[in-house]
C-alpha cells in the first residue's frame, strides 16, 4: 500500500500563510497614515482662487483680540492711526506690513493656499509643517476679510501674546 505524504501540501500551505501574512503587514504599513500630513493645499479654494485675490490690499480695520484676558483686550491698529497692507501674488506668495502709530513696523511674508474654504498660511522661517488656518471671505471685487490666530504685544513688554486677528481689507 502506498503512503500518501501530506508534507508537501503542509509546506505549501505554510508558505502561502507566510506570504499572505507578509503581504498583509506590508499593505498595512504602506496604507498607514497620520493626521499630521498637513493641509491639502491648492491655489483654488471652494469659492475663489488665489489669483482672484492677488493684488495689493489696505486694511480699513486690523483688530487684534487678546482672548486670554478678562475683559478681552482689543487693539485696532488702523483706528489708532497705523496702517496695514497686504500684497498677494497669484502664485501664493504674500507680504503683510503692519505699521503702528508709534512708529514700530512689522513685516511678515510667506506662502498661502486653500484647503477647501480655509486659507492656509505658512510664514517664512517657519517649519514646512507649521502653518495657520484663517477664515476668509471675498466679495468678488474689492473687499476681503481674514480672521484667525495671531500674536500681538498688548502690554508692550517685548513679548507677543496669543491673539486673534480680524482684518477688513479693500483693494488698493
Amino acid at each position: 500500500m502506498k503512503r500518501i505524504s501530506y508534507f508537501p501540501m503542509i509546506k505549501k500551505r505554510r508558505f502561502l500563510y507566510h506570504l499572505l501574512s507578509l503581504l498583509w503587514v506590508g499593505c498595512s504599513l504602506v496604507s498607514c497614515s497620520t493626521d499630521d500630513e498637513g493641509p491639502d493645499c491648492s491655489l483654488q479654494g471652494t469659492n475663489f482662487s488665489v489669483s482672484e485675490i492677488s493684488g495689493n490690499w489696505t486694511a480699513t480695520e486690523a483688530s487684534f483680540f487678546n482672548i486670554s484676558t478678562e475683559p478681552i483686550q482689543v487693539v485696532d491698529v488702523v483706528a489708532e492711526g497705523g496702517t496695514v497692507t497686504l500684497s498677494i501674488q497669484s502664485n501664493g506668495r504674500f507680504t503683510l506690513n503692519i505699521a503702528e502709530s508709534d512708529g514700530s513696523n512689522t513685516r511678515f511674508s510667506g506662502d498661502l493656499c486653500f484647503d477647501e474654504d480655509l486659507l492656509v498660511v505658512r510664514f517664512d522661517g517657519d517649519a514646512a509643517d507649521d502653518y495657520e488656518f484663517f477664515r476668509i471671505t471675498f466679495n468678488g471685487t474689492n473687499n476681503l476679510t481674514l480672521d484667525g490666530p495671531a500674536e500681538f504685544d498688548f502690554d508692550d513688554n517685548g513679548t507677543p501674546d496669543p491673539a486673534e486677528i480680524s482684518l477688513a481689507l479693500v483693494r488698493s
